[in-house]
């Protein structure tokens, strides 16, 4: 008789770590949002934002994105972006981390396009070079393009440490499914389809992923 009740508290207890370990791998939920960026960000920020936004749930955070109305380049894609544009906004609500696994506090971040350096120091971080890159609105409040050592500069005060707090963009053009759908890519990271206008272009189509780390 004790040994069967041990055996069913044990199972319980199985069952209650699946429930667990299947609620934090869930897909994220995505929705669009009918709301203004936020007023934390600086004016001449939020002037290039969309009017309206899209509200990721993702485990335990709630991330509502907004992007800019058109990006400009001198190429197709990110080819001709330049480091350090503006590309959104995000406010995080909840537990979230970044890419590498770094917690990203609460709060209100712009969102900036990095392309990740071709050295050896960062050799398997990711199958693709592009990143979004996270920095507190309180610091980042010109719009204007900051370059690489700009972008990173300002990121770094969002996890403390030497480098940036990253998004990684899998895969960063014609990514799979409709926009504000989620996916799961090759590493087994959940990522979501958005798509941002370019200017004298197609409108440039990528996933990015929420949900994921990569290990260095």
């Amino acid at each position: 008789m004790v040994g069967s009740r041990q055996a069913i508290r044990v199972l319980r207890h199985v069952c209650l770590l699946a429930a667990f370990a299947a609620a934090a791998h869930a897909q994220p939920k995505v929705s669009p949002v009918p709301e203004k960026p936020p007023a934390d960000l600086a004016p001449a920020v939020a002037a290039l934002l969309q009017s309206s936004g899209a509200n990721a749930i993702v485990g335990a955070a709630t991330l509502d994105i907004w992007w800019v109305q058109s990006i400009a380049g001198d190429g197709p894609g990110w080819s001709g972006i330049e480091s350090g544009t503006l590309v959104g906004a995000m406010r995080v609500t909840g537990a979230f981390k970044e890419i590498r696994g770094k917690a990203v506090a609460p709060g209100v971040y712009t969102l900036r396009f990095g392309l990740q350096p071709q050295n050896g120091d960062h050799l398997g971080i990711s199958t693709f070079r592009e990143f979004l890159v996270l920095s507190p609105a309180a610091v980042d409040t010109d719009p204007k393009v900051l370059g690489f050592d700009g972008v990173v500069a300002l990121s770094k005060q969002v996890i403390g440490t030497s480098h940036p707090a990253g998004l990684s963009l899998d895969p960063p053009e014609d990514a799979p499914g409709a926009v504000l759908s989620a996916y799961k890519n090759d590493s087994g990271h959940d990522g979501i389809v958005f798509e941002i206008k370019q200017a004298g272009g197609k409108n440039l189509k990528f996933g990015l992923i929420v949900a994921g780390l990569i290990v260095h």
